[in-house]
Protein backbone atom coordinates (compact mmCIF):
# COMPACT_ATOMS: atom_id res chain seq x y z
CA UNK A 1 0.00 0.00 0.00
CA UNK A 2 1.98 3.55 -1.07
CA UNK A 3 1.53 6.40 1.35
CA UNK A 4 0.88 9.97 0.11
CA UNK A 5 3.86 12.11 0.43
CA UNK A 6 2.78 15.12 3.01
CA UNK A 7 3.11 18.52 1.58
CA UNK A 8 4.64 21.56 3.91
CA UNK A 9 2.85 24.60 4.13
CA UNK A 10 4.51 27.95 3.37
CA UNK A 11 5.62 29.64 6.14
CA UNK A 12 4.84 33.09 6.92
CA UNK A 13 7.61 34.71 5.78
CA UNK A 14 6.78 33.43 2.47
CA UNK A 15 3.02 34.31 2.61
CA UNK A 16 4.06 37.85 3.42
CA UNK A 17 6.74 38.15 0.41
CA UNK A 18 4.07 36.34 -2.00
CA UNK A 19 1.30 39.49 -0.52
CA UNK A 20 3.97 42.27 -1.05
CA UNK A 21 5.04 40.82 -4.52
CA UNK A 22 1.06 40.87 -5.69
CA UNK A 23 0.78 43.84 -4.00
CA UNK A 24 3.44 45.40 -5.81
CA UNK A 25 2.38 44.30 -9.21
CA UNK A 26 -0.98 45.76 -8.62
CA UNK A 27 0.14 48.98 -7.71
CA UNK A 28 2.56 48.73 -11.26
CA UNK A 29 -1.25 47.76 -13.39
CA UNK A 30 -2.67 50.28 -11.61
CA UNK A 31 0.29 53.14 -12.65
CA UNK A 32 0.10 51.94 -16.08
CA UNK A 33 -3.85 52.08 -16.47
CA UNK A 34 -3.43 55.51 -14.69
CA UNK A 35 -1.27 57.08 -17.39
CA UNK A 36 -2.98 55.12 -20.43
CA UNK A 37 -5.96 57.46 -19.34
CA UNK A 38 -4.40 60.19 -18.56
CA UNK A 39 -2.60 60.13 -22.14
CA UNK A 40 -6.03 59.34 -24.03
CA UNK A 41 -7.64 62.12 -21.94
CA UNK A 42 -4.83 64.98 -21.07
CA UNK A 43 -5.18 67.12 -18.35
CA UNK A 44 -4.74 71.37 -18.71
CA UNK A 45 -1.30 71.89 -17.21
CA UNK A 46 -2.89 74.72 -15.03
CA UNK A 47 -6.21 72.61 -13.72
CA UNK A 48 -8.92 74.72 -15.57
CA UNK A 49 -11.05 72.08 -16.72
CA UNK A 50 -14.49 73.41 -18.34
CA UNK A 51 -17.23 70.59 -18.91
CA UNK A 52 -19.67 71.45 -21.90
CA UNK A 53 -22.84 70.25 -21.59
CA UNK A 54 -25.85 69.41 -23.59
CA UNK A 55 -27.08 73.16 -22.48
CA UNK A 56 -23.66 75.27 -21.49
CA UNK A 57 -20.67 75.40 -19.75
CA UNK A 58 -19.54 73.85 -16.48
CA UNK A 59 -18.27 76.21 -14.59
CA UNK A 60 -19.89 79.26 -16.17
CA UNK A 61 -17.80 81.70 -15.26
CA UNK A 62 -13.62 81.08 -15.02
CA UNK A 63 -11.10 83.79 -13.97
CA UNK A 64 -7.63 83.37 -14.36
CA UNK A 65 -3.87 84.92 -14.26
CA UNK A 66 -2.52 87.13 -17.19
CA UNK A 67 -0.36 84.85 -19.72
CA UNK A 68 0.17 81.51 -21.01
CA UNK A 69 -2.79 79.29 -20.07
CA UNK A 70 -4.00 75.89 -20.26
CA UNK A 71 -7.28 74.70 -20.37
CA UNK A 72 -8.76 71.12 -20.56
CA UNK A 73 -12.37 70.99 -22.17
CA UNK A 74 -14.29 67.96 -21.84
CA UNK A 75 -17.04 67.24 -23.47
CA UNK A 76 -19.94 65.55 -21.05
CA UNK A 77 -23.00 66.15 -23.98
CA UNK A 78 -23.88 63.16 -26.04
CA UNK A 79 -22.65 65.77 -29.75
CA UNK A 80 -19.22 66.72 -30.83
CA UNK A 81 -18.74 70.36 -29.89
CA UNK A 82 -16.03 72.83 -30.13
CA UNK A 83 -15.47 75.51 -27.52
CA UNK A 84 -13.71 78.98 -28.69
CA UNK A 85 -12.30 81.94 -26.04
CA UNK A 86 -13.47 84.72 -28.15
CA UNK A 87 -12.16 88.63 -27.32
CA UNK A 88 -15.20 90.60 -28.70
CA UNK A 89 -15.97 89.25 -31.92
CA UNK A 90 -12.47 87.89 -32.72
CA UNK A 91 -11.94 84.38 -31.52
CA UNK A 92 -8.46 84.15 -29.77
CA UNK A 93 -8.40 80.41 -29.44
CA UNK A 94 -10.59 77.25 -30.31
CA UNK A 95 -10.84 73.30 -30.29
CA UNK A 96 -13.15 71.95 -32.75
CA UNK A 97 -15.32 68.56 -33.37
CA UNK A 98 -14.54 67.29 -29.44
CA UNK A 99 -16.09 64.22 -29.40
CA UNK A 100 -18.72 63.06 -26.80
CA UNK A 101 -17.34 61.75 -23.59
CA UNK A 102 -13.78 63.18 -25.00
CA UNK A 103 -11.64 65.77 -23.31
CA UNK A 104 -9.00 68.47 -25.59
CA UNK A 105 -6.63 70.77 -24.36
CA UNK A 106 -6.50 74.14 -25.68
CA UNK A 107 -3.46 76.68 -24.45
CA UNK A 108 -3.64 80.47 -25.53
CA UNK A 109 -1.66 83.33 -24.05
CA UNK A 110 -4.12 86.11 -22.16
CA UNK A 111 -3.79 89.76 -21.47
CA UNK A 112 -5.90 91.01 -19.12
CA UNK A 113 -9.35 91.20 -19.66
CA UNK A 114 -13.06 89.95 -20.34
CA UNK A 115 -13.88 87.34 -22.91
CA UNK A 116 -16.49 85.11 -23.80
CA UNK A 117 -16.36 81.33 -24.32
CA UNK A 118 -18.83 79.29 -26.67
CA UNK A 119 -20.09 76.68 -24.87
CA UNK A 120 -20.60 73.55 -27.40
CA UNK A 121 -23.40 74.25 -29.50
CA UNK A 122 -23.74 77.92 -30.97
CA UNK A 123 -27.58 78.29 -29.61
CA UNK A 124 -26.09 77.64 -25.75
CA UNK A 125 -25.66 80.60 -23.54
CA UNK A 126 -22.16 81.63 -23.77
CA UNK A 127 -19.62 81.74 -20.72
CA UNK A 128 -17.23 84.24 -19.08
CA UNK A 129 -13.74 84.13 -18.73
CA UNK A 130 -11.87 86.97 -16.29
CA UNK A 131 -8.05 87.48 -17.01
CA UNK A 132 -6.28 89.42 -14.52
CA UNK A 133 -2.78 90.99 -14.63
CA UNK A 134 -0.14 89.69 -13.56
CA UNK A 135 2.50 88.22 -14.84
CA UNK A 136 2.86 87.19 -18.45
CA UNK A 137 4.85 84.01 -19.29
CA UNK A 138 4.73 85.38 -23.06
CA UNK A 139 8.42 86.75 -23.59
CA UNK A 140 9.02 90.39 -24.51
CA UNK A 141 9.10 90.66 -28.04
CA UNK A 142 12.42 91.82 -29.96
CA UNK A 143 11.38 92.35 -33.45
CA UNK A 144 10.50 95.79 -34.51
CA UNK A 145 6.74 96.63 -34.84
CA UNK A 146 8.19 98.06 -38.81
CA UNK A 147 9.82 94.11 -39.33
CA UNK A 148 5.72 93.32 -39.82
CA UNK A 149 4.92 96.43 -42.03
CA UNK A 150 5.94 94.44 -45.47
CA UNK A 151 4.17 91.19 -44.36
CA UNK A 152 0.72 92.96 -43.46
CA UNK A 153 0.66 95.19 -46.28
CA UNK A 154 0.83 92.46 -48.90
CA UNK A 155 -1.61 90.47 -46.89
CA UNK A 156 -4.14 93.25 -47.09
CA UNK A 157 -3.30 93.44 -50.40
CA UNK A 158 -4.13 89.66 -51.13
CA UNK A 159 -6.85 89.82 -48.97
CA UNK A 160 -8.22 92.46 -50.80
CA UNK A 161 -7.74 90.80 -54.09
CA UNK A 162 -9.39 86.91 -53.10
CA UNK A 163 -12.70 89.45 -51.15
CA UNK A 164 -12.65 90.82 -55.02
CA UNK A 165 -12.96 87.04 -56.31
CA UNK A 166 -15.11 85.86 -53.12
CA UNK A 167 -17.74 88.43 -54.04
CA UNK A 168 -17.85 87.78 -57.31
CA UNK A 169 -18.55 83.97 -57.02
CA UNK A 170 -20.60 84.65 -54.14
CA UNK A 171 -23.08 86.79 -56.49
CA UNK A 172 -22.67 83.89 -59.62
CA UNK A 173 -24.09 81.56 -56.84
CA UNK A 174 -27.05 83.50 -55.76
CA UNK A 175 -28.14 84.40 -59.07
CA UNK A 176 -27.48 80.45 -60.29
CA UNK A 177 -29.92 79.54 -57.45
CA UNK A 178 -32.59 81.95 -58.25
CA UNK A 179 -32.36 80.78 -61.72
CA UNK A 180 -32.68 77.00 -60.84
CA UNK A 181 -29.19 76.49 -62.46
CA UNK A 182 -28.01 73.63 -60.28
CA UNK A 183 -24.89 72.81 -62.74
CA UNK A 184 -23.80 76.74 -62.76
CA UNK A 185 -24.48 76.97 -58.63
CA UNK A 186 -22.30 74.17 -58.03
CA UNK A 187 -19.25 75.38 -59.99
CA UNK A 188 -19.86 79.01 -58.30
CA UNK A 189 -19.83 76.92 -55.19
CA UNK A 190 -16.47 75.34 -55.49
CA UNK A 191 -14.67 78.71 -56.69
CA UNK A 192 -16.55 80.73 -53.60
CA UNK A 193 -15.68 78.04 -51.62
CA UNK A 194 -12.02 77.82 -51.92
CA UNK A 195 -11.11 81.41 -51.88
CA UNK A 196 -13.46 80.98 -48.37
CA UNK A 197 -10.81 78.66 -47.54
CA UNK A 198 -8.19 80.99 -49.07
CA UNK A 199 -9.13 83.38 -46.11
CA UNK A 200 -10.05 81.15 -43.40
CA UNK A 201 -7.08 82.78 -41.19
CA UNK A 202 -8.74 86.34 -41.30
CA UNK A 203 -12.34 85.02 -41.31
CA UNK A 204 -11.43 82.50 -38.18
CA UNK A 205 -10.30 85.54 -36.69
CA UNK A 206 -14.97 87.29 -36.55
CA UNK A 207 -16.50 84.29 -34.61
CA UNK A 208 -20.26 86.13 -35.94
CA UNK A 209 -19.22 85.81 -39.60
CA UNK A 210 -17.14 82.49 -39.21
CA UNK A 211 -20.37 81.15 -37.84
CA UNK A 212 -22.63 82.53 -40.37
CA UNK A 213 -20.34 81.47 -43.36
CA UNK A 214 -18.56 78.08 -42.12
CA UNK A 215 -20.45 76.30 -39.01
CA UNK A 216 -21.53 72.84 -39.39
CA UNK A 217 -25.04 71.58 -39.11
CA UNK A 218 -23.80 69.54 -35.88
CA UNK A 219 -23.69 72.74 -34.06
CA UNK A 220 -26.54 73.68 -34.16
CA UNK A 221 -29.58 71.92 -32.25
CA UNK A 222 -31.72 71.38 -34.71
CA UNK A 223 -29.20 70.53 -37.29
CA UNK A 224 -30.04 71.33 -41.10
CA UNK A 225 -33.33 72.55 -40.00
CA UNK A 226 -31.77 74.91 -37.62
CA UNK A 227 -33.00 78.24 -39.05
CA UNK A 228 -29.34 79.50 -37.84
CA UNK A 229 -27.82 77.09 -40.03
CA UNK A 230 -26.58 78.96 -43.15
CA UNK A 231 -23.55 79.22 -45.27
CA UNK A 232 -21.39 77.23 -47.21
CA UNK A 233 -22.55 73.81 -45.50
CA UNK A 234 -26.38 74.41 -45.79
CA UNK A 235 -25.37 75.31 -49.77
CA UNK A 236 -23.48 72.34 -49.98
CA UNK A 237 -25.86 69.80 -48.06
CA UNK A 238 -29.03 71.15 -50.82
CA UNK A 239 -26.79 71.61 -53.99
CA UNK A 240 -24.97 68.28 -53.47
CA UNK A 241 -26.63 66.42 -50.70
CA UNK A 242 -30.24 67.17 -52.13
CA UNK A 243 -29.03 67.18 -55.50
CA UNK A 244 -31.43 70.70 -55.75
CA UNK A 245 -31.40 74.87 -55.01
CA UNK A 246 -35.02 73.86 -53.58
CA UNK A 247 -35.01 76.54 -50.55
CA UNK A 248 -31.74 78.23 -50.98
CA UNK A 249 -32.15 81.54 -52.24
CA UNK A 250 -32.39 83.07 -48.75
CA UNK A 251 -28.91 81.52 -48.06
CA UNK A 252 -27.00 82.02 -51.16
CA UNK A 253 -28.71 86.45 -50.97
CA UNK A 254 -26.96 85.77 -47.46
CA UNK A 255 -23.46 84.36 -48.20
CA UNK A 256 -23.63 87.72 -50.47
CA UNK A 257 -24.44 89.92 -47.31
CA UNK A 258 -21.84 88.12 -45.34
CA UNK A 259 -18.80 88.38 -47.97
CA UNK A 260 -19.73 92.21 -47.79
CA UNK A 261 -19.44 92.48 -44.04
CA UNK A 262 -16.54 90.49 -43.92
CA UNK A 263 -14.84 93.03 -46.89
CA UNK A 264 -15.86 95.97 -44.71
CA UNK A 265 -14.61 94.67 -41.56
CA UNK A 266 -11.33 93.82 -43.19
CA UNK A 267 -11.17 97.33 -45.03
CA UNK A 268 -10.60 98.60 -41.43
CA UNK A 269 -8.94 96.71 -39.58
CA UNK A 270 -5.10 94.84 -39.15
CA UNK A 271 -4.43 91.32 -38.69
CA UNK A 272 -2.25 91.17 -35.77
CA UNK A 273 1.12 89.50 -36.55
CA UNK A 274 0.72 87.04 -34.20
CA UNK A 275 -2.13 85.13 -35.79
CA UNK A 276 -0.45 85.22 -39.24
CA UNK A 277 0.92 81.99 -38.23
CA UNK A 278 -1.20 81.25 -35.21
CA UNK A 279 -4.64 81.96 -36.78
CA UNK A 280 -3.51 79.71 -39.84
CA UNK A 281 -2.40 76.68 -37.40
CA UNK A 282 -5.46 76.77 -36.05
CA UNK A 283 -7.68 76.29 -38.93
CA UNK A 284 -5.55 73.61 -40.62
CA UNK A 285 -6.10 71.71 -37.00
CA UNK A 286 -9.84 72.36 -37.41
CA UNK A 287 -9.99 70.58 -40.36
CA UNK A 288 -7.92 67.79 -38.66
CA UNK A 289 -10.60 67.73 -35.80
CA UNK A 290 -12.78 66.74 -38.70
CA UNK A 291 -11.19 64.06 -40.36
CA UNK A 292 -8.85 62.22 -37.78
CA UNK A 293 -10.94 59.43 -37.41
CA UNK A 294 -11.00 58.86 -41.81
CA UNK A 295 -9.55 56.32 -43.87
CA UNK A 296 -9.36 58.22 -46.54
CA UNK A 297 -10.20 62.26 -47.93
CA UNK A 298 -12.37 61.90 -50.74
CA UNK A 299 -14.61 65.03 -52.67
CA UNK A 300 -15.22 68.63 -51.04
CA UNK A 301 -13.24 67.56 -47.39
CA UNK A 302 -10.30 67.00 -50.05
CA UNK A 303 -10.59 70.16 -52.06
CA UNK A 304 -11.04 72.46 -48.68
CA UNK A 305 -7.48 70.95 -47.70
CA UNK A 306 -5.95 71.86 -50.61
CA UNK A 307 -7.72 75.39 -50.76
CA UNK A 308 -6.65 75.73 -47.16
CA UNK A 309 -2.70 74.63 -48.04
CA UNK A 310 -2.83 77.30 -50.82
CA UNK A 311 -4.05 80.03 -48.00
CA UNK A 312 -1.10 77.82 -45.81
CA UNK A 313 1.31 79.11 -48.79
CA UNK A 314 0.94 82.70 -48.88
CA UNK A 315 1.81 83.30 -44.79
CA UNK A 316 4.23 80.69 -45.20
CA UNK A 317 5.77 83.48 -48.23
CA UNK A 318 5.37 86.00 -46.17
CA UNK A 319 6.59 84.73 -43.30
CA UNK A 320 10.04 83.18 -44.76
CA UNK A 321 12.00 86.59 -44.84
CA UNK A 322 11.60 86.94 -40.98
CA UNK A 323 12.27 83.62 -40.06
CA UNK A 324 15.49 83.10 -42.19
CA UNK A 325 17.00 86.20 -40.58
CA UNK A 326 15.10 84.89 -36.64
CA UNK A 327 15.87 80.83 -37.29
CA UNK A 328 16.88 80.04 -40.72
CA UNK A 329 16.93 76.25 -39.39
CA UNK A 330 13.09 76.67 -38.17
CA UNK A 331 12.50 78.94 -41.64
CA UNK A 332 13.59 75.39 -43.15
CA UNK A 333 11.81 73.05 -41.59
CA UNK A 334 8.53 75.09 -42.12
CA UNK A 335 8.92 75.03 -45.96
CA UNK A 336 9.27 71.57 -46.00
CA UNK A 337 6.94 70.53 -44.30
CA UNK A 338 4.42 72.67 -46.35
CA UNK A 339 6.06 71.02 -49.42
CA UNK A 340 5.38 67.61 -47.89
CA UNK A 341 1.54 68.50 -48.02
CA UNK A 342 1.54 69.94 -51.50
CA UNK A 343 3.82 66.75 -52.27
CA UNK A 344 1.09 64.20 -50.82
CA UNK A 345 -2.06 66.45 -51.91
CA UNK A 346 -3.41 65.46 -55.69
CA UNK A 347 -2.63 67.84 -58.49
CA UNK A 348 -6.02 68.33 -59.80
CA UNK A 349 -9.08 67.91 -57.50
CA UNK A 350 -12.60 67.04 -59.05
CA UNK A 351 -15.17 67.21 -56.18
CA UNK A 352 -17.60 65.35 -58.51
CA UNK A 353 -15.42 62.27 -58.18
CA UNK A 354 -15.76 60.12 -55.26
CA UNK A 355 -12.55 58.75 -55.21
CA UNK A 356 -9.88 59.43 -52.78
CA UNK A 357 -6.65 59.03 -51.13
CA UNK A 358 -5.89 57.69 -47.85
CA UNK A 359 -5.98 59.22 -45.56
CA UNK A 360 -2.77 58.53 -43.27
CA UNK A 361 0.00 59.97 -44.47
CA UNK A 362 -1.81 63.19 -45.46
CA UNK A 363 -3.59 63.71 -42.12
CA UNK A 364 0.26 63.20 -40.65
CA UNK A 365 1.18 66.05 -43.19
CA UNK A 366 -1.69 68.45 -41.93
CA UNK A 367 -0.71 67.90 -38.58
CA UNK A 368 2.71 68.59 -38.63
CA UNK A 369 2.45 72.13 -40.82
CA UNK A 370 0.15 73.08 -38.64
CA UNK A 371 2.79 72.29 -35.55
CA UNK A 372 5.43 74.18 -37.09
CA UNK A 373 2.73 77.16 -37.83
CA UNK A 374 2.25 76.82 -33.84
CA UNK A 375 6.18 77.55 -33.33
CA UNK A 376 6.64 80.44 -35.73
CA UNK A 377 5.40 82.76 -32.44
CA UNK A 378 7.72 81.51 -29.85
CA UNK A 379 10.59 81.90 -32.68
CA UNK A 380 9.46 85.66 -33.21
CA UNK A 381 8.69 86.20 -29.89
CA UNK A 382 5.28 87.18 -30.62
CA UNK A 383 2.52 86.67 -28.29
CA UNK A 384 -0.15 83.94 -29.92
Amino acid sequence: MSQSASIAPPSPRTLRLGMAVSFLLMLIALGVFTLSLRAANPVGDDGQVIEVTASGCEPNRLEVPAGQRTFTVVNRSDRAIEWEIIDGVMVLAERENIAPGLRQPLTATLKAGDYVMTCGLLSNPRGTLHVVAGDSSAPASTLPATAFVGPLAEYQVYTTLQLRKLRTSAVDLRDAVAADDLDAARRAYREARRIDLHLAMPIGLYSDIDQRLNARADDFEQREADPAFVGFHRLAAGLFGHQGTAGLNPVAAQLVADVDTLAERLKHASIPPAQLAAGTSRVLEAWLDHHRDDSAIAGRDLADLVALTEGADKIVSLLSPLLEHRSPAVQQTLQANLKALQRDLPAAINSSTPSGVAAGALLQATGTLADSLAGINQTLTLEG
